[in-house]
């Protein structure tokens, strides 16, 4: 089974919430698409199938970045009732425990290193906005 992209993204804030320590738009960002890798290296299967994009700041989906643009730079303090199975539910609150004391800047500059998907397809901007296809993830983040 898998979750859409929003739905995770609402754990992770409910999760980081309840722990005190919201995370901005920007950091949501980069722990959901952490959170997507370690999820596939832990069960060989994919989170969600909602695209992640290769923006400037690097990976993005869209559809949450949209959802929580008008936060801007600020915390998002909010709480969800997920409906995330328990065992899934575990897997992510372990991962989401790795990365949440984790600037956001940080994260930023972990999709950034040279050879990562976001690299790969970014290339100085003349892939900007484009769709890192989930085989490329897998082969330079989960392997």
């Amino acid at each position: 089974m898998w979750y859409g992209a929003l739905e995770v993204a609402r754990y992770i804030i409910t999760c980081c919430s309840e722990k005190s320590r919201p995370v901005s738009n920007l950091k949501l960002q980069k722990m959901l698409y952490f959170v997507w890798v370690e999820f596939y290296k832990e069960t060989g299967k994919y989170l969600f199938h909602d695209e992640i994009c290769a923006w400037q700041l690097g990976p993005v989906v869209p559809e949450v970045y949209y959802e929580y643009c008008s936060h801007a730079g600020k915390p998002i303090y909010a709480f969800y009732s997920a409906n995330i199975d328990e065992g899934v539910g575990e897997v992510l609150e372990r991962i989401i425990s790795k990365y949440i004391d984790i600037p956001a800047y940080k994260l930023v500059d972990r999709t950034h290193a040279p050879g990562t998907a976001w690299d790969v397809v970014y290339r100085n901007g003349a892939g900007n906005r484009m769709p890192i296809p989930f085989n490329l993830i897998i082969e330079k983040e989960a392997a």
